[in-house]
């Protein structure tokens, strides 16, 4: 849920409250790579069938650019207007904030099992580190999953502690080059009274964002999952 949008429509967008995740009992399921007793405050789902020339590796080629991150932009609910979501992007040869930085990951460094890690400066939150794992890789399916390492704060607050923000992509190979591309978004429940309500659209946005993205489309094309 929900179903594939067309071949060049607006990706089709669900958007899951706490409330009603937990009147449907919602629990992760284990191609999510997600404990399946984590607790979500919302959870997002954009899908679409996108054109890729080049198959799954492609795909992996377009997710390893980790420096043109920086080019994304989302539609901001708070200042309404389209803005960057990284100011700056690199990818990191380890987990920590400061080690050391390296060139954009090729496909062959993102096959299954591996972990990368990648610094952005967030153009609200500021410095973080994310950890992007490649959980299914054929010429027929891919899954990959990001989540912060860091702590994600604001304003002097501690807003989502690590893994407190989950996104998976998967793409299915539907026929030739045509895919059909899902995005699962996430933030865990155990997060900041600071942003308990109003956090949806900004998730919204942000997943949409990433679908673009991985669909090598412009990222700030009207119109936005939520104004």
């Amino acid at each position: 849920m929900p179903a594939y949008a067309s071949l060049g429509a607006q990706p089709a967008i669900t958007i899951l409250s706490a409330e009603e995740l937990d009147a449907s009992m919602w629990r992760p399921s284990s191609c999510t790579g997600w404990p399946a007793a984590s607790r979500s405050r919302v959870v997002v789902a954009v899908a679409g069938l996108v054109r890729v020339a080049g198959g799954p590796e492609a795909l992996l080629a377009r997710a390893g650019e980790v420096s043109i991150l920086r080019t994304m932009r989302y539609w901001s609910t708070t200042d309404k207007e389209w803005r960057p979501l990284f100011l700056d992007a690199v990818a990191l040869a380890g987990p920590g904030e400061s080690g050391e930085r390296r060139g954009d990951f090729r496909p062959s460094e993102l096959q299954a099992g591996r972990t990368a890690y990648f610094w952005v400066r967030d153009s609200r939150s500021g410095p973080l580190v994310y950890r992007m794992r490649v959980l299914d890789y054929s010429p027929q399916r891919m899954a990959l999953a990001e989540e912060n390492v860091s702590p994600i704060r604001a304003f002097g607050l501690t807003l989502f502690q690590p893994a407190a923000v989950q996104t998976v992509a998967f793409a299915q190979r539907q026929a030739n080059d045509v895919w059909g591309l899902y995005i699962l978004a996430r933030i865990d429940r155990q997060t900041s009274s600071f942003i308990a309500n109003g956090h949806e659209g900004s998730t919204a946005n942000r997943a949409l964002a990433l679908f673009r993205f991985l669909a090598g489309v412009p990222t700030d094309a009207e119109p936005p999952a939520v104004r």
